[in-house]
């Protein structure tokens, strides 16, 4: 037996504003500021679903979406631009020079939006391998990067990488 308090998709209404604000119509209310949050973000992006919305001064969750599979066509598909938005991780193309300094390393990559240099802070825990070849990275302000498959860089850019991982 689950702990969890699952939603029940044909109740769910969702709709986007015109500045990407989640609005959610459930069981006659409506929420303003409602939040998705992926629980398991690389083993089910599509399923297990936190909804949460504003209750004060803190948030409250309402339940879990158990798969974005069981909604409406076109539910499924604001759900899916909201999650788009939300999760956008560059993916790392190419590697460039890394250097440490000061216990910092910093390292020259190019991304799907151009050429940006980020500085990575405990690199044990802010590079990390997800998978078999899969890698995140997350930098000293927060930012997420993703090298979607190691073995499909260059050698030269894999053996960069492999030094942290």
């Amino acid at each position: 037996m689950s702990d969890f308090a699952y939603l029940s998709p044909g109740e769910l209404s969702f709709s986007l504003d015109q500045n990407g604000i989640l609005s959610l119509d459930y069981q006659g209310n409506h929420y303003e500021g409602a939040q998705l949050v992926r629980l398991f973000p690389f083993q089910n992006p599509e399923g297990m679903l936190s909804v949460s919305i504003q209750d004060g001064d803190s948030r409250k969750e309402l339940g879990i979406i158990e798969t974005l599979s069981q909604l409406a066509p076109a539910q499924r598909e604001t759900l899916q631009n909201y999650l788009r938005y939300k999760y956008f991780i560059p993916n790392i193309e190419k590697i460039g020079k890394i250097e440490e300094k000061l216990g910092y390393v910093y390292m020259d990559i190019t991304t799907v939006l151009g050429p940006k240099t980020i500085c990575i802070a405990d690199v044990t825990s802010n590079l990390r391998l997800v998978g078999e070849s899969s890698v995140t990275i997350v930098d000293v302000q927060g930012n997420r990067y993703a090298i979607e498959d190691i073995d499909k860089l260059s050698r030269e850019n894999r053996q960069k990488i492999e030094l942290y991982i």
